[in-house]
């Protein structure tokens, strides 16, 4: 039961979670450990919280989740889990998270709450609109790269928020040409919202949304600010791991058929994780290849 209220709140889903971290990054607090603390409380506590809509969520979609090829598996459309425990267990959950978010800083609090009022109203009407409901999705990215800086009281890139968001709108539209993709002439049973959305029109979406990340990202590595923030110049050399990480995106939506499950998709693709391992010391080493700036940090 335990394991099924755990595959109920989706930890892998918790991957999305990790835009939190970039503030704590691009700020060059990451070997504070202090700031590191913060925000890896944070990132728990945002996730729990998220975790919770998940539930609240399959509860409310059990009955069209039974109708999907892979979702009727979850615990609520299966009946493998009753449903009256598993809101039980959130209610407990959800309630010490928020708490627990104010006492780590108001400022979080309220974006943990907004995020969650937010995930609500999309649940309700959003969902239903089309194109709103992929940019509600984005929204949520947005919100949670501002609540892993403020966490820490740092400010964050406006051009990295909005690279934060295209990227988010790419594999949203990315998921909605690939629940078309494998329900077909099912997808309008699945999801009413589906039958507004074509895969030539989704294709049109995610090439300008994915030409929109990259030109926001390469505008924030050779933006003063950036230079000035960072340290360092060399920004623009972690743009050829960006554009390699759009195009092998395209690969596995494309190609491996698995834009229906971003998360998976990342997670289980090597490529992507290898390259973002890389993008990661890359910017790394350009912020803190002076070994000096690391020391007084870390005494």
């Amino acid at each position: 039961m335990i394991f099924l209220y755990f595959k109920l709140m989706r930890i892998p889903q918790w991957l999305k979670n990790i835009v939190l971290f970039a503030g704590l990054i691009f700020s060059k607090k990451v070997f504070e450990i202090p700031s590191l603390t913060k925000v890896c409380i944070a990132f728990v506590l945002f996730s729990l919280v998220a975790s919770s809509q998940y539930v609240f969520n399959d509860f409310l979609d059990k009955d069209e989740d039974a109708k999907h090829p892979e979702k009727k598996h979850r615990p609520l459309a299966s009946g493998a889990l009753d449903s009256g425990l598993a809101l039980a267990l959130t209610g407990v959950i959800l309630p010490c998270a928020l708490v627990a978010s104010y006492w780590l800083s108001p400022a979080f609090f309220f974006l943990t709450l907004f995020y969650l009022i937010f995930n609500i109203l999309y649940s309700k009407v959003l969902k239903h609109v089309v194109i709103l409901d992929v940019m509600s999705i984005s929204v949520g990215f947005v919100v949670r790269a501002i609540a892993g800086a403020v966490v820490i009281q740092v400010q964050f890139s406006q051009w990295l928020l909005l690279c934060t968001f295209m990227l988010a709108l790419f594999w949203g539209f990315s998921k909605r040409r690939g629940e078309i993709t494998i329900l077909r002439s099912d997808a309008g049973k699945h999801r009413k919202i589906l039958e507004e959305y074509s895969v030539e029109f989704l294709d049109l979406m995610m090439g300008v949304v994915a030409t929109l990340t990259l030109v926001s990202y390469v505008m924030y590595t050779i933006s003063p600010s950036t230079a000035k923030n960072l340290g360092t110049e060399s920004m623009i050399y972690t743009v050829p791991i960006v554009v390699y990480a759009i195009f092998r995106s395209l690969y596995i939506i494309y190609i491996k058929n698995m834009g229906h499950d971003p998360t998976r998709a990342i997670l289980t693709d090597k490529s992507v994780l290898v390259a973002g391992a890389i993008w990661l010391c890359l910017i790394l080493f350009l912020m803190f290849g002076n070994l000096s700036s690391i020391s007084p940090v870390l005494h």
